[in-house]
């Protein structure tokens, strides 16, 4: 799979790339992880051409949203 091939989703029009970044692992869900190795990881994904972040609220409560947001802003 090329990771940054693109999906454009039918009823949005929204267009992501088929290989996301899932977001558990800097919700604390499996180890905490710091704030400074969670924004390296979601640069790192972005520098990458991923375009696709998944994330919920039941990772780390909100964490990983948060962190998120904060990463992609």
């Amino acid at each position: 799979m090329d990771p940054v091939a693109k999906r454009r989703w039918p009823r949005s029009g929204l267009e992501t790339t088929l290989m996301g970044f899932g977001a558990a692992p800097i919700g604390n869900i499996f180890r905490s992880i710091s704030e400074e190795d969670s924004a390296a990881l979601i640069k790192a994904a972005w520098d990458a051409g991923v375009r696709y972040f998944d994330t919920a609220p039941m990772y780390g409560h909100g964490l990983s949203e948060a962190r998120c947001g904060q990463g992609l802003r």
